[in-house]
């Protein structure tokens, strides 16, 4: 595989590649993080035969010291040992060893998802977005950030632009600060404006008011997708495909519906095909009322990149 080289300069045949494993079905009891999300996604995808056995693979642990590529000594020691400190305790989830495990073989199952992109034109990774994690301490539900473990990887690997395309409901406040100084990685979030987390600066934010629908947000992402590729020319997306933004998530205030959803991975998906950019996306966040809403949402995005990259 060559990093350096993106499918805009070689005939390469598109095909969409799938990173998932079992292991990201953490048990973390009564919580409005769904995650068996996972394994239902994998399941239904499969089921219809958009994953299968040749074109999905799995994640392998990352070393300790690939991980200090993101996060502080100190707090990766405090992740390893499962300790509540000053530096975990900021998670709203449980620190044990089955959801630190997880989330660690997220970071190289975005990584992974990155590279399968840059060889075939697009991967989905099944797992992944946790975009609030800092270098020193956890947010949210997130403990480690696997975006930006995915994107520093990529940069040592010679690609030389990184666009990180935030669709979450919630501002990715963690890659945004991660990447301020870093001028060869563009950081763009659409998200609610009032809202969970405070916010840090991305290269392009757009904070959008309660009740905002499909019609508003397409037309802010239209837009905001010109500056992204015409102006930042990434040979790289890491699209965050939340399903967050849904009309009847309990998190949150946007109005979303599911066929706004759609138009959003077809816009997204399908700007990176036009000009030529290799996209991997991560799932993020999630918490409809009905699981089976956040099951199909996520599973939309992967039947908008098989229909656009095949």
């Amino acid at each position: 595989m060559s990093a350096t080289c993106s499918y805009v300069h070689a005939a390469l045949r598109l095909e969409t590649k799938f990173v998932y494993s079992n292991l990201y079905n953490a048990e973390i009891g009564d919580h409005v993080f769904p995650t068996n999300k996972y394994r239902l996604i994998h399941d239904r995808l499969a089921a219809e035969k958009i994953i299968t056995a040749n074109n999905v693979v799995a994640p392998a642990m990352p070393d300790k010291k690939d991980l200090l590529r993101i996060v502080a000594r100190e707090y990766l020691d405090d992740l390893v040992h499962l300790r509540t400190t000053i530096r975990t305790f900021p998670s709203e989830m449980p620190v044990t060893q089955v959801i630190i495990e997880a989330q660690m073989l997220c970071c190289d199952g975005s990584y992974q998802a990155a590279q399968a992109a840059m060889d075939c034109g697009g991967c989905y990774h099944i797992g992944g977005g946790f975009h609030h994690a800092f270098p020193d301490h956890a947010e949210g539900f997130c403990y480690l950030n696997d975006i930006c473990y995915a994107a520093v990887r990529m940069l040592e690997n010679g690609v030389k632009k990184i666009a990180v395309v935030d669709c979450d409901l919630h501002q990715g406040n963690g890659t945004a600060k991660f990447f301020e100084h870093e001028d060869r990685v563009f950081t763009f979030s659409i998200h609610q404006e009032h809202l969970y987390p405070k916010k840090e600066r991305s290269n392009l934010d757009i904070g959008l008011d309660f009740n905002t629908g499909d019609d508003e947000y397409l037309k802010d992402l239209d837009g905001a997708l010109t500056t992204v590729i015409k102006e930042f020319k990434p040979e790289l997306i890491i699209y965050l495909a939340g399903a967050d933004p849904y009309m009847f998530d309990q998190l949150g205030n946007l109005k979303l519906t599911i066929a706004g959803l759609i138009k959003r991975d077809e816009m997204v998906v399908g700007r990176a095909r036009e000009n030529g950019i290799p996209v991997a996306a991560v799932l993020g966040g999630g918490y409809a009322e009905d699981l089976n809403d956040t099951v199909e949402i996520h599973c939309n995005t992967a039947r908008a990149m098989k229909k656009i990259l095949g």
